[in-house]
């Protein structure tokens, strides 16, 4: 700007050797009618002025200084950069091809435009080759800004500010709406002020932020703090690098996080959160579905009201809720509320440690329990029930099926089977409750039974065959007036047959000897006797 407003005319002879001076006060360039002092750049009103060639003024107290300048308004307008243009009390444009409109504006750089004044003495202001500060009290500072807005400011190298109070002060930064800032590198904010209580004012210092290299919010009161982060949604938030919030009121929190849905919250590093209000809050968690949370790291929720509580917890299916180390429940309703318990299953619940159930509706409740098949049910310590509605409630005990069933087995009798056994067999047992257990005997002692029962049979046989020997044998009678006789016998019974023959000799008249032999018709077997037979 001229240190003097208005020399007098030898002074700007001195000074602007270019120029046509005229008496009167009018002055002209090098290019004025000389007869007349006519000029496309007449000055028109009487006061000290200074002029290059080609520039014009047209109020008291402007200067325009440069090469084809144009400076108008009362009150001290300088436009003394080449083809610059200042408009407005106190408008500056210094730079060539500048442009300052509004009463102290200020446009100092190549192509800078300003437009905007304020009566506080803060107009428009663009510093800086090819900037543009639009809005009263606007600030572009850097070489290819722009800010559009009443106190927007563009800070930042090539920012670009856009909203009432707008700022992007980060290299390459996008800040559009009211009150949104972007503050690092590459960062971008795209929303205005919201009403969070309803009483139908917009909020302050709502506006959406992104305070990180190349981060993203968008929405009002979008927040994107921290290296690529991403904020899309009113009131998201991102505070963790590389973290994604998108949806109405979504929080991620941590290092990689990601939110998406209305509420849905991310606050574990590299957590999942996907529905809405689902809730991933710990290390490398994953909670998908409306209200559906995991709570452990490793946890898994998926399905709308999943609860996944511990670590490497796994719920899949709507209510369903798995709570305890290593549980898992699957399917709709499902519990596994114990350490590495196992539910799988429409209402299926596995509350014992280790335990598993499968089936609907199926329980398992002991420890290390067992139950698979609808309704089955196992509730003593290492207990397994198999079948559609098994009951075990016993310690160790294993039930198959129910009272209702029968059961084959087509392999027991194979010759696989068989030699699959080794050493002594045992036969199986039952009572009437059904409780299985083996004897102390099996095939050996059957088999061992039942030669000492053929062994019996052929005693009887032989016993049959001794009464029939028996009964063919006798003692013959010799009378008292002979010394000899003879006899032979047959007898049977019980299917047996003998035969014998006996001899007797007389002594005296009173003393009888006899003998016999009887032989049985089965087994062969031979008998005798001998007698003796006194009478008197």
């Amino acid at each position: 700007m001229l240190a003097a407003l208005a020399p007098p005319v030898q002074q700007a002879r001195k000074h602007y050797p270019g120029a046509t001076f005229f008496r009167g006060g009018r002055v002209c360039g090098t290019d004025c009618n000389k007869s007349n002092g006519s000029s496309p750049h007449m000055i028109t009103r009487k006061n000290l002025i200074a002029l290059r060639s080609g520039a014009a003024v047209l109020a008291l107290g402007v200067t325009a200084g440069g090469a084809f300048a144009q400076a108008y308004g009362d009150g001290g307008g300088s436009a003394t950069g080449s083809n610059a243009v200042a408009l407005g009390p106190n408008s500056e444009a210094p730079g060539d091809s500048s442009v300052a409109v509004g009463n102290n504006s200020s446009a100092n750089g190549v192509d800078a435009v300003a437009i905007g004044g304020d009566e506080d003495g803060n107009g428009a202001t663009a510093t800086g080759n090819s900037t543009t500060a639009i809005g009263g009290e606007s600030v572009a500072n850097q070489p290819g800004n722009t800010a559009l807005g009443w106190q927007s400011m563009a800070t930042g190298a090539f920012s670009n500010a856009l909203g009432h109070q707008s700022s992007a002060s980060g290299a390459e930064s996008i800040a559009i709406g009211e009150d949104s800032s972007a503050s690092q590198l590459g960062a971008i904010a795209i929303g205005g002020n919201n009403d969070s209580d309803g009483d139908g004012v917009a909020d302050a210092g709502a506006g959406a932020s992104a305070d990180g290299i190349d981060a993203i919010a968008l929405g009002a009161g979008a927040s994107a703090t921290g290296p690529s982060t991403t904020s899309i949604g009113g009131e998201s938030v991102t505070n963790g690098p590389g973290s994604t919030a998108i949806g109405w009121q979504s929080a991620a929190t941590a290092e990689r996080a990601q939110a998406f849905g209305h509420l849905a919250t991310a606050s574990g590093v590299r957590s999942l959160a996907v529905g809405e209000a689902a809730t991933a809050s710990s290390d490398n968690s994953t909670a998908i579905g409306n209200l559906a949370a995991a709570n452990g790291i490793d946890a898994l929720a998926i399905g709308d009201a999943a609860a996944a509580t511990g670590p490497s917890t796994t719920s899949v299916g709507g209510e369903s809720m798995a709570m305890g180390p290593g549980a898992t429940a699957i399917g709709w309703q499902s519990a596994a509320t114990a350490e590495r318990a196992q539910a799988f299953g429409h209402l299926a619940t596995a509350s014992g440690v280790r335990s598993t159930a499968v089936g609907e509706g199926a329980t398992a409740s002991g420890r290390e329990s067992l139950s698979f098949g609808n309704l089955a049910s196992a509730t003593a310590t290492n207990s397994a029930a198999i079948g559609n509605g098994a009951t075990a409630t016993r310690a160790n005990q294993f039930t198959l099926g129910n009272s209702r069933n029968t059961y084959t087995a087509p392999g027991i009798a194979s010759s696989a089977s068989r030699a699959a056994q080794s050493g002594s067999t045992n036969f199986v047992t039952s009572d009437r409750a059904g409780n299985l257990a083996t004897s102390s005997y099996g095939p050996s002692d059957i088999a061992s039974l039942s030669r000492g029962m053929d062994d019996l049979a052929d005693d009887i046989d032989r016993n049959r065959e001794g009464i029939a020997m028996a009964m063919a044998l006798d003692a013959p009678y010799v009378p008292v007036d002979s010394q000899f006789a003879v006899s032979s016998g047959l007898g049977m019974y019980g299917g047996s047959t003998a035969f014998a023959i006996s001899g007797a000799y007389r002594m005296d008249a009173n003393t009888q000897f006899d003998a016999g032999m009887t032989f049985g018709s089965d087994s062969g077997d031979v008998g005798g006797r001998l007698g003796v037979s006194y009478n008197w």
